[in-house]
């Protein structure tokens, strides 16, 4: 009787013991579980919730910039090889990025607009966006320099030149082209600074002839986080993922129960 109660005390403690560290390492499992899985929402909702990458993109598109393949045949980034075809100056750059953090962030996405209050917003936006860019345009929009306009005359003057030879040339007659040039330089001599700011404007109309296409495409961008928050929808949605990732993770996890000596089953 003695040997058998022993028995059963050093079984019970064994049994109790291994219970313990079943429980030990189910409570470590369902930890690391539900540490996983918080980590991966808390991913999915800053990724959700991230305009980083789309205000990135909208600052490059405004620089111009063209996605090409490096050397490893992944796209990035490059510089406009020529800085004249720029359309907008380094401040109105700034200025429409500074407006348009305003309207793309995640303050924006978690608001919980109807559809009156979108549209609203929007032809707010529209009507302030473009009285600021055309009151100051002459500021946002790039003009040629001095030196361009130059470069762009002497472009023309040797046009006009290379025209009055071959006109010359198809009638047959003697054609010296340093007194060509200087005929033509003689009908420009006092129309030099006309010129120059003649072609100034014209440059400057054709940079703002782009603004419409600039615009839309900003327009589309903030209509578009302004309907991901219609309804609270964007908030809706981060909330619903949420709960059913806590009924997952929440699921209470009932070990199956063993005898002594870890064995399955009941009573000895």
């Amino acid at each position: 009787m003695a040997e058998e109660s022993t028995y059963d005390e050093v079984a019970d403690k064994f049994g109790l013991h291994q219970a313990a560290q079943q429980n030990s390492l189910v409570a470590n499992q369902t930890k690391a579980l539900q540490y996983q899985m918080e980590e991966g929402e808390k991913n999915l909702a800053d990724a959700q919730l991230d305009c980083e990458e789309t205000l990135t993109k909208i600052y490059h598109l405004l620089k111009q910039d063209v996605l090409k393949p490096n050397d490893d045949g992944i796209l990035e980034w490059k510089s406009i090889e020529d800085a004249k075809k720029r359309v907008l100056t380094e401040e109105g750059v700034d200025k429409i990025m500074q407006i348009m953090q305003s309207y793309i962030n995640k303050e924006t996405l978690l608001s919980n607009f109807d559809d009156k209050t979108i549209g609203r917003r929007m032809l707010k936006f529209c009507l302030a966006f473009n009285a600021l860019m055309f009151m100051k345009y002459e500021i946002y929009f790039r003009t040629p320099t001095l030196e361009e306009c130059k470069e762009i005359l002497q472009f023309r003057i040797d046009e006009k030149i290379k025209r009055k030879v071959m006109n010359l040339e198809l009638m047959d007659k003697e054609v010296d082209e340093v007194e060509i040039k200087k005929e033509v330089l003689k009908e420009l001599e006092s129309q030099i600074e006309y010129e120059i700011q003649k072609i100034k404007q014209e440059q400057t109309k054709l940079n703002l002839r782009e603004f419409e296409m600039i615009f839309t495409q900003l327009e589309a961008l903030v209509e578009a986080t302004h309907n991901r928050a219609w309804k609270g929808e964007e908030r809706g949605s981060l909330r619903r993922h949420f709960n059913i990732s806590e009924v997952i993770g929440g699921r209470p996890q009932t070990p199956e129960k063993k005898g002594f000596f870890g064995g399955l089953g009941g009573n000895r």
